[in-house]
């Protein structure tokens, strides 16, 4: 049986997990773990396919001092750490039966963790499980509040240096002046490209109150500009904007939400934002979803509650988790449709969604839209092919280290979630970068308002928000996000 740690237990009491459809509250149980022990080594050298149980080497540590719980922490070594994640890994991942199994003994705990996943493939040829990852506790905590150390941007790693996407408000970089359409060519002094991935990620994520230098130059223009930042702690926003656009064409109202983050932070957000939108009778959504990597699946089971109302969730599943045949199936996750407090949630009644996406859109952000469609709401994807993640994970921590292993795939009410190679685009287009967010001439929001207008895609790189055709630059070739956006879909 699927065993809920005390750090999961720590989750389930700061966010809550929402409520059920129609104002019920989940069923979901609180399940207290087995206390470690423990093992005798001399009985658990390894023996190909004999698993002990996961509880017999939980907690037990190299370095005690490390657990998150130090009252059941116990001395070890690093195979009883390997021992526990062989173990574990058997009961829960959900394609346990394409690991090889692997004598713990063989390497370290870091190393032995990346042995432990499926090395096959999907249909296309990408990896099936691209999402197997760990993180030291204090980090993760950390992260689940939206608190990042750094500068407050988040970069695009393109041809001529790396293009700010967004800036956090009151961090360093928004009082540096720095914004979207912006990008770094140099860093103390030597350019980008000379760099090593070692030098960037220690001068673009450092961990500590670092100072460094940067060339900054504004996309389209010769104005060049230097500035010194000094990293500290950021408070990220998960709803970053909000705003209301009047469609030329239909005159039909539209809301805007650029959101980035499923933290439990994001929830009261989302509320406020859904309640604005209401007060300005908007008659379609543009649902920005382009850097949201994922998060808490409550937080996304909320979000499309407040898009379709209850008409449309009332007895539907927004998702059912899927695992493998030795855990019990569990309840499906209804459209949740009062907040962690028992509040009922606003809504906008919708029976149409305009989604802005691209290949870092992943996991909740992609059950959003599986969960949407499972009950024929029309949701319309503008910008590029998702990252393809209908699987999940129950965080568990062990020694100080926070263990994500793809325990389960979601499906939406009529079953379906094989989308490992992502959801294909309505319309394509580009992350234009030469325009805020929100802004109706960027191309993405743009081409969402041209479908709402004229109800189909605009001919690519091409728009009439103008009324004349405005052929738009070819974009950067944008590779990866710094910091990294991590692909999360957590039940807590």
């Amino acid at each position: 049986m699927l065993r809920v740690s005390i750090f999961a237990l720590f989750l389930f009491a700061v966010v809550g997990c929402g409520g059920g459809g129609d104002g019920q509250t989940s069923s979901r149980q609180e399940i207290v773990p087995d206390s470690p022990s423990t093992p005798d080594t001399s009985t658990t050298t390894w023996q190909p396919g004999v698993f002990l149980p996961s509880d017999d080497f939980y907690q037990v540590c190299a370095d005690p001092s490390m657990a998150y719980d130090q009252e059941t922490a116990v001395p070890g070594t690093y195979v009883d750490e390997n021992n526990w994640l062989r173990s574990f890994t058997y009961e829960t991942y959900l394609w346990y039966d394409e690991i090889v199994d692997t004598d713990p003994a063989c390497c370290t705990t870091p190393e032995y963790f990346e042995l432990m996943k499926t090395f096959e493939t999907t249909s296309s040829g990408k990896p099936k499980d691209q999402f197997h990852y760990s993180v030291p506790i204090e980090e993760f905590l950390s992260s689940e509040e939206g608190i990042e150390y750094g500068y407050g941007f988040r970069l695009g790693r393109g041809e001529l240096g790396f293009f700010i996407l967004y800036v956090e408000p009151d961090s360093p970089a928004a009082k540096a002046g720095l914004k979207r359409s912006m990008y770094i060519s140099e860093i103390n002094g030597v350019p980008v490209n000379q760099l090593s991935d070692e030098q960037l990620l220690s001068a673009l994520v450092p961990s500590g109150p670092e100072r460094h230098s940067f060339t900054v130059l504004t996309v389209g223009s010769s104005q060049v500009r230097s500035i010194t930042m000094i990293a500290t702690e950021v408070i990220t926003s998960p709803v970053l904007h909000v705003t209301t656009l009047t469609n030329r064409i239909s005159g039909h109202a539209v809301g805007y939400i650029l959101f980035n983050s499923h933290i439990a932070p994001a929830e009261p957000d989302l509320i406020s934002a859904v309640n604005y939108l209401n007060s300005r009778n908007v008659d379609d959504l543009v649902l920005d979803l382009r850097y949201n990597g994922g998060g808490l699946l409550y937080i996304a089971s909320e979000l499309a509650y407040m898009v379709a109302g209850s008409q449309a969730t009332r007895n539907r599943t927004f998702e059912q988790s899927i695992y493998n045949d030795k855990l019990p199936a569990e309840e499906p996750w209804p459209f949740l449709s009062v907040d962690s407090n028992g509040a009922f949630l606003p809504s906008l009644d919708l029976r149409r969604v305009f989604v802005l996406t691209s290949v870092f859109t992943c996991s909740a952000s992609e059950a959003i839209i599986n969960g949407l469609r499972g009950i024929d709401i029309d949701v319309v994807l503008i910008g590029d092919t998702t990252c393809g993640k209908p699987y999940g994970f129950v965080p568990e921590e062990n020694c100080g280290t926070v263990y994500y292993t793809v325990q389960f795939k979601g499906v939406n009410d009529k079953g379906f979630g094989d989308y490992a190679d992502g959801f294909q685009p309505t319309c394509q287009a580009i992350d234009d970068i030469r325009h805020p967010l929100g802004d109706p001439m960027e191309d993405a929001l743009g081409t969402a308002l041209d479908y709402i207008g004229s109800g189909r895609c605009p001919p690519p790189q091409q728009t009439a928000r103008s009324g004349e055709a405005v052929v738009q630059p070819e974009p950067p070739n944008i590779t990866e996000i710094w910091p990294p956006i991590i692909p999360r879909r957590i039940i807590d």
